[in-house]
C-alpha cells in the first residue's frame, strides 16, 4: 500500500491552497443532481491521500455538472479497489498504468508510458476498461542536490552509467527492496549501488538525508510533495528503464455515459504531477481535506 500523505509545491502555490481551501468550497451535497434518471457513479478509491484526492476530482467534476455519485474512499489497497470495480461492486476507481498492468499482465515489458497504456487496454479484465491517462504520474523517481548535479555532471540517469558505485543511494524500506526496479535500472544503466541506506517512511526524510550529504541519491516517487525545483534534481530516465504509472480512471464498461467519459477525459488531460504534488501538501501539512483539494482544483480549471 502507498504512504497515506502527499507529494511538492511551489511556495506560491501553497500559500493560495492553504488560504483558499480551509475556507471551505461548494460542498457535493449543496449541488441537487440534474440526471436523476442516470445511474449513480460509485468510485471507490485505495486508502492513500493521492488516490483519494484525485477520486474526488472525478467524483465532483461530474457532480458539479448534475450526475449523481457516491464517494468511497479509503476502501483499503489499491488492488481491493479495482477488484471491485471487477466484480462490479463499484463503477471507477483511480489507478496507475504501470501497476494495472503489471497486475493484470506480469510477464509485459511494456515501459514507456505510450506502450504501457495500451498494453494495460488489452490486460485489463472482462468487462472493465480505461479513460484516458493522465500526464500526472507516480514513479519511482532518482534524484540528487542541485549541488551534487553540477558538480558531477548528473542530469540524466544516463549520467550514472558505470558510476553508481560512487554514491551512496538512500530511500524508504520498501523501495530498496524492489528488486524489479533494481534490476531494470542496473541493466538498462550499468548501475549498481553497492551503499544503500534504508530511510524513514517520510519522503521528506530523502530530502533531508540528501541536503545534509548523508547520501547521494534519493530514491523517491516522481509525485512526492517535497520534490522543489530549485533545490533537487530528478535524473531523467532517458531510456525508459523505470515504468510508466500515468493516473488512469477505471470504470466497468457500459457504466458512463458519452457525455460523462468526455467529461472524465477532459479532467485527465489537464491533471499533471506538478498538480498532484501541490494538493498532496495540504494533505501532509493537515491544512485541508480531500474534497475541498479536489474542489480547489476544479475551481482553478473552471470547472
Amino acid at each position: 500500500m502507498r504512504r497515506t500523505w502527499g507529494r511538492a509545491v511551489r511556495t506560491a502555490g501553497l500559500a493560495v491552497i492553504a488560504g483558499v481551501v480551509v475556507t471551505g468550497c461548494a460542498a457535493q451535497s449543496s449541488i441537487v443532481p440534474a440526471h436523476v434518471d442516470t445511474p449513480v457513479v460509485v468510485i471507490e478509491t485505495a486508502s492513500f491521500g493521492e488516490a483519494e484526492i484525485v477520486g474526488h476530482i472525478y467524483g465532483n467534476a461530474l457532480t458539479r455538472q448534475g450526475w449523481r455519485v457516491e464517494p468511497r474512499p479509503q476502501s483499503g489497497t489499491q488492488a481491493e479497489a479495482v477488484e471491485a470495480v471487477t466484480t462490479g461492486e463499484a463503477t471507477f476507481t483511480v489507478g496507475f498504468t504501470g501497476e494495472l498492468l503489471t497486475m493484470f499482465d506480469p510477464g509485459s515489458q511494456a515501459v514507456a508510458a505510450e506502450d504501457v497504456y495500451p498494453a494495460v487496454m488489452a490486460a485489463l479484465p472482462e468487462g472493465v476498461t480505461a479513460a484516458d491517462p493522465a500526464p500526472a504520474q507516480d514513479a519511482p523517481a532518482y534524484a540528487v542536490t542541485r549541488h551534487t548535479s553540477e558538480t558531477y555532471g548528473l542530469r540524466t540517469m544516463s549520467d550514472l552509467d558505470g558510476r553508481c558505485g560512487e554514491f551512496t543511494l538512500g530511500a524508504r524500506q520498501e523501495m530498496l527492496e524492489d528488486t524489479e526496479l533494481s534490476a531494470a535500472v542496473g541493466r538498462t544503466y550499468n548501475c549498481a549501488f553497492v551503499n544503500r541506506v534504508p530511510l524513514g517512511p517520510n519522503p521528506r526524510v530523502v530530502f533531508e538525508a540528501l541536503r545534509a550529504g548523508q547520501i547521494g541519491v534519493g530514491l523517491v516517487r516522481s509525485a512526492d510533495p517535497v520534490l522543489h525545483p530549485e533545490d533537487m534534481v530528478v535524473l531523467d530516465d532517458d531510456d525508459n528503464a523505470i515504468r510508466a504509472q500515468n493516473i488512469v480512471p477505471v470504470f466497468r464498461k457500459g457504466s458512463l455515459s458519452e457525455d460523462q467519459l468526455a467529461l472524465v477525459n477532459r479532467v485527465s488531460g489537464e491533471l499533471t504531477t506538478d498538480d498532484v504534488r501541490d494538493l498532496l501538501l495540504g494533505i501532509e501539512f493537515g491544512t485541508a481535506s480531500p474534497v475541498s483539494l479536489a474542489d480547489y482544483w476544479l475551481d482553478e480549471h473552471g470547472y
